[in-house]
């Protein structure tokens, strides 16, 4: 009776998200049985307002109803259609499956995000491949600084991993990986298709994975200092290689000169004076003892981001962000995006692109980040006013859902909800990943090399920059963490493993639409998945079968050569078990 689909563009045009003030447009298609007397669209969330849609044609049974409109204020809509009807009844229509409608009043609503109209991606990111490193553990050159940290253990050995009865672990435990030993590395990198290094935290701390920062201003002395990092960058930049450096900001570290719990730091911390200048900076309950923590955790303590003088020491002229970037670094993660207020974020982003308007801000968001709510709040990420980025782990759950059940229909809606959530640049520039220091190493959720290879396979081909986690490239096993976060195995020579991502990711550089190209699902049968990505300039098609048996490809690949491969498909050819192909038109 009713038919509208928000991912046709016959229906809505443009797919997905839109810039402010740009033309929008509608069309649904209503049977005469239903009698409509007027039909409107009704929009809540940044705005609420309600429009008409005008009679614009016939269609067999079907009356076409349409509106062109803008919208000028950014945010996150939310819409359906309402119709008024000959017997005075109203009926509702909202988002039913696959974003088609569904009439009934307790239906979701589609989304909308309208996005800022200046909100670019950053070009020096487009299409480029991402390697995660964990400083600690992936590689040293020359002799360890064990000035600060003289718990070093031999390069290999399991990192403390037992947990005391209350869930603490000791992690004072180091193996000396540094900045030099990163340097020495590049060519590899290089070789390996990178084109940006997202470093976990490497300033001054007390743990070995550094998320209870001690000093801001300062490179940890284990991994080097100022002057290496600068080298490290320029060195990088040779090979076409860009840094990237996590910020963690809602918390520092008790052991830091801001709080300076232990004394270890020759100035006034929070912890040691309310008359500190830091003591505004943290949420005390009941100085010194008691104050506001991180998850619970007692070594760190929670900043008020939103204060003057913090805000200030963080996004200031001067400030932190603006500091590493001068240094040679091309852009910030920012660790735990969902405890960062917008007015942070915000000022951030201005201090950011004032120093570096190509600088790129990635944020840490576990769900759906154009309608995620924390703390009771609508986040407002994707807006052109905050992140140009995010994590995808909604990506990386759909991909490892796949892997293991092989249902292609639920990978494509979860896709299409990402591509029809996010604008453009925040599309084209995510952080696409199986894993990170956060979770447990691939190889151990999907079981085999071979798994894992098809699964980075097909995230490198869908929209966004595809990550590695240091290591995974040579099949390194880990569990939760630390033992995600083991040292990285140098002296077992080149893995076949090694050679598969060297090649897949070299292809995609070669593949210009990947950069920006649309999202086009063309097959979804039971452990068979393909779609074309396509630009004004070319096209690919990538197919994916994970079951054991092979499959006929579809005629469309027919005539085409496997990039992968280098096989050209005929007619009645079949993709084998296991495997995927590669074409481009």
């Amino acid at each position: 009776m009713i038919r509208f689909n928000s991912r046709n563009s016959y229906f809505k045009t443009p797919f997905g998200a839109i810039e402010q003030d740009s033309d929008l447009t509608f069309r649904i298609l209503v049977s005469r049985r239903v009698c409509a007397l007027k039909v409107s669209i009704v929009f809540e969330g940044e705005r609420a307002f309600k429009l008409p849609l005008s009679f614009s044609g016939s269609q067999g049974i079907y009356e076409e109803y349409s509106i062109t409109m803008k919208i000028p204020n950014i945010g996150l809509y939310f819409y359906r259609f309402e119709i008024e009807n000959t017997n005075n009844d109203t009926i509702y229509i909202g988002k039913g499956y696959s974003g088609n409608a569904e009439i009934s009043p307790i239906a979701p609503w589609w989304k909308l995000t309208v996005y800022n109209n200046s909100f670019k991606a950053a070009n020096t990111f487009a299409g480029k491949n991402i390697y995660q490193i964990f400083p600690d553990r992936f590689c040293y050159v020359g002799k360890i600084n064990t000035e600060k940290h003289n718990n070093i253990k031999p390069w290999g050995m399991l990192p403390n991993h037992i947990r005391e009865e209350d869930g603490t672990l000791d992690t004072s435990d180091f193996f000396g990986g540094n900045l030099k030993g990163i340097q020495s590395k590049l060519e590899y990198l290089k070789e390996l298709g990178i084109g940006i290094i997202y470093l976990n935290p490497i300033f001054e701390a007390a743990s070995n994975h550094r998320y209870d920062t001690g000093d801001y201003e300062k490179i940890d002395t284990l991994l080097g200092n100022e002057d290496d990092f600068t080298e490290l960058c320029a060195e990088a930049e040779k090979y076409g290689i860009r840094i990237i450096l996590d910020g963690v900001f809602s918390h520092t570290g008790i052991d830091s000169k801001y709080f300076n719990q232990y004394g270890n730091y020759d100035n006034l911390g929070a912890y040691q004076s309310q008359e500190s200048e830091y003591s505004s900076w943290y949420k005390f309950v009941d100085w010194p003892n008691e104050y506001d923590c991180w998850w619970g955790v007692k070594i760190l303590p929670e900043t008020r981001e939103d204060e003057p003088s913090y805000l200030s020491y963080i996004t200031g002229e001067n400030g932190i962000a603006r500091k590493w970037l001068r240094a040679g670094a091309s852009g910030w993660r920012l660790d735990v995006a969902d405890e960062l207020p917008d007015v942070f974020i915000e000022k951030f982003r201005e201090a950011v692109k004032a120093e570096n308007e190509e600088a790129v801000i990635i944020g840490e968001v576990w769900e759906n980040a154009a309608d995620k709510i924390s703390y009771d709040q609508r986040r407002r990420y994707l807006h052109g006013n905050q992140l140009d980025s995010v994590m995808n782990y909604v990506f990386r759950n759909a991909v490892i859902s796949f892997m293991q059940d092989g249902d292609s229909e639920k990978i494509k809606n979860s896709v299409l909800e990402i591509c029809e959530d996010y604008p453009a640049p925040v599309l084209h520039s995510l952080m696409n990943f199986l894993g990170t220091h956060d979770t447990e190493r691939i190889k151990n959720i999907l079981g085999s090399e071979c798994e894992v290879c098809l699964a980075y396979a097909l995230l490198a081909f869908l929209p966004g920059l595809p990550t590695i986690y240091y290591g995974d490239e040579v099949g390194m096993e880990g569990g939760k963490d630390p033992l995600n976060r083991q040292c990285f195995p140098w002296n077992e020579g080149e893995k076949e493993i090694t050679s598969f991502f060297k090649k897949i990711n070299n292809i995609r550089l070669e593949l210009s639409c990947l950069k920006n190209g649309s999202f086009e699902p063309i097959i979804t049968e039971k452990d068979l998945f393909g779609f074309c990505r396509s630009s004004d300039e070319e096209k690919c098609l990538f197919l994916i079968n994970i079951s054991k048996e092979p499959k006929l490809i579809p005629e469309l690949f027919v005539g085409k050569t496997d990039l992968f491969h280098g096989n050209t498909i005929n007619k009645n050819s079949y993709i084998n078990g296991k495997n995927f192909i590669i074409v481009k038109y």
